[in-house]
């Protein structure tokens, strides 16, 4: 924990460090959070950190996340997502670290189980995805204490990226209405009304100031047909 960081930064003001055992047994891997009291952590990776550059002049910041992606912390770009990202610059420039063992929706204190990570990435330039303007993903969510083979729930997500939660979620909303009538050829009426009945609104990260995170997750499985 670092003083000034973190969402509750004015309540907790005193640096603290907490060294983490990254263990494996056969309910998968994990770390204890206090092995006495019976606390134990699942351990899901991923990096932070994925982003191509701002098409913007200038020195920007790797603390907050961007439209272009950067300082996401969002737990569900695991292996085996797929993050899109809008490219705003010759080359895309893409970058990519910031390792976690695991971390929760928001990452409140400001920090995961920070680790060292090698990471293995497929970059493809796609030129009809016209409507992603913000970081989408796909990612499939699969319980806790299953086994690699174990099946989950598919989910793409929109996000929204801003310096208000509230317009960051109206955004993430909207990107998934675009999104609904480009895959699916859904009205804006239509995708607005499935958004809310079927759709799962996510704080993804909430400490890198001045940016907000928030996602609209909507499950794959209620699709019957292909996609268009």
């Amino acid at each position: 924990m670092i003083p000034g960081f973190g969402l509750l930064s004015n309540e907790f003001d005193s640096a603290e460090l907490k060294i983490w055992k990254l263990q494996r047994d056969e309910e998968g891997p994990f770390a204890w959070f206090d092995e006495e009291k019976g606390i134990r952590v699942p351990l899901r990776p991923f990096c932070g950190e994925m982003g191509v550059a701002p098409g913007k002049e200038g020195a920007h910041s790797t603390i907050p996340p961007y439209k272009t992606g950067g300082n996401l912390d969002t737990k569900y770009l695991t292996k085996g997502a797929v993050l899109y990202l809008p490219v705003e610059v010759d080359g895309a420039l893409f970058s990519i670290g910031d390792g976690h063992a695991a971390q929760g929706d928001g990452e409140v204190c400001g920090t995961a189980i920070e680790t060292p990570m090698r990471v293995t990435v497929q970059l493809t330039v796609l030129n009809d995805h016209s409507h992603v303007e913000s970081p989408h993903f796909t990612t499939v969510m699969t319980p806790l204490h299953s086994s690699s083979t174990t099946s989950g729930e598919s989910y793409y997500a929109t996000t929204g990226v801003g310096p208000s939660i509230m317009d960051a979620t109206k955004d993430a909303v909207r990107g998934m209405i675009k999104t609904l009538g480009v895959q699916h050829g859904l009205s804006r009426v239509e995708a607005y009304m499935l958004c809310s009945v079927a759709g799962d609104l996510r704080l993804h990260e909430v400490v890198d100031m001045p940016n907000f995170v928030v996602g609209m997750m909507m499950p794959q499985s209620i699709f019957r047909k292909s996609t268009t």
